[in-house]
């Protein structure tokens, strides 16, 4: 039995890609009987902290630190998880976030006990969306940190191939680099109760030929305003958007205001995904770009065909036997793409039944022993 610390900024009760990876991927080792706990920050991705500092959910031991300062919504500057890190008895790190302070808190600690550090990219890439102050902090880290200490790193895990020549360039030795996807529960692919979802959410699924779904968080880096010629030419289609408001959501949704063909959902929860999905006749991911895109891969597994962003992650994962990427600036291919698969039955049908066998290779009995193999236990 190893004991093994993950070290996020965020976790329960936060929402969020990264922190389902975290808990869903905690729970599988638990399962295998490794012994696990979450160090991460007190802070949420609002002005809001948790005031519990230490719990326990699902089996798994949670740990927060204060957070004395915040560079961005995404990036907490927690200083007393060295010292969290230096009261416990591990076997390895595994850090989630690759340009954080926090990989150099848990390298720090980890090379005074002589034990490893392995670290899960989740989005390296630098956007066009960051602020100016934000901006200049991650090229001054690129030049100093970066390439002074990523070298240290045990393993560093990369989402997609794609990362690694931009990993590379922090010094870091190829051997010590993997490539593993992330992972996804077998209950994402049990059938979902279309008409109990639509009954308690009030959708008025009826009222379209149609329905087309997005989940994700209320975010202008998700590329919702995207849409707006689809939405406009599709009267007859309802999209539906599922998720947590986020920054940018009251511009997002004023955009639509007034559109009788959509509708904001709000946050589920997750168990809720697979009767969210079955509701679907396709599914929508309009990111800027996006590290992985753990919602296509929840879509596949529900039988959905995917129009996707062929930026970042899902350029990799979605392939034309199961869904279509474009350039997500590009709203009338969004429209005409749209109409192509909603129109054809048939068409979807056999995407999405090739959609739900390529998903199966993302599920957690496969990607957790490719994690464990780059712990070296």
């Amino acid at each position: 039995m190893a004991k093994i610390i993950q070290v996020t900024t965020f976790f329960h009760p936060v929402h969020g890609g990264v922190e389902q990876q975290v808990l869903e991927l905690s729970e599988e080792l638990i399962k295998q009987g490794h012994n696990v706990e979450v160090i991460c920050s007190d802070s949420t991705r609002s002005k809001e902290r948790i005031s519990k500092k230490a719990e326990e959910y699902k089996g798994i031991k949670i740990t927060r630190c204060k957070t004395w300062f915040g560079t961005s919504q995404f990036y907490k500057f927690f200083p007393a998880l060295f010292i969290e890190l230096m009261k416990r008895d591990f076997d390895v790190i595994h850090v989630h976030g690759f340009r954080k302070f926090e990989v150099y808190f848990s390298l720090l600690a980890a090379k005074l006990k002589r034990r490893k550090v392995v670290v899960t990219t989740h989005n390296p890439f630098v956007t066009t969306t960051r602020n100016k102050f934000l901006q200049l902090w991650v090229n001054i880290h690129d030049i100093t940190f970066g390439k002074l200490f990523s070298r240290f790193i045990d393993k560093i895990i990369c989402l997609t191939r794609q990362e690694i020549p931009y990993i590379e360039k922090f010094g870091v030795n190829q051997e010590k680099i993997s490539v593993i996807p992330n992972g996804v529960s077998k209950d994402i692919s049990k059938k979902g109760d279309k008409q109990k979802f639509a009954d308690k959410y009030e959708i008025p699924v009826g009222n379209f030929e149609n329905t087309v779904v997005w989940i994700g968080r209320v975010h202008y880096v998700k590329g919702l305003e995207n849409l707006q010629t689809a939405i406009s030419q599709l009267k007859n289609t309802l999209f539906l958007f599922i998720g947590p408001d986020d920054t940018g959501a009251k511009e997002i949704k004023d955009l639509y205001k007034g559109k009788k063909n959509v509708m904001f959902l709000g946050a589920i929860d997750h168990a809720e995904v697979p009767s969210a999905l079955c509701t679907s006749d396709v599914f929508v991911f309009p990111s800027l770009h996006e590290a992985f895109g753990l919602t296509i891969v929840e879509a596949m597994a529900q039988g959905v065909p995917v129009i996707s962003t062929n930026k970042g992650g899902p350029g990799e994962i979605v392939k034309e036997t199961f869904g279509i990427t474009q350039d997500p600036l590009d709203q009338w291919a969004w429209m005409l793409n749209l109409k192509k698969l909603l129109n054809d039955k048939k068409l979807r049908q056999v995407m999405g039944n090739t959609g739900k066998e390529e998903a199966k290779k993302y599920l957690w009995e496969n990607v957790v022993e490719q994690i464990l193999e780059s712990y070296e236990l």
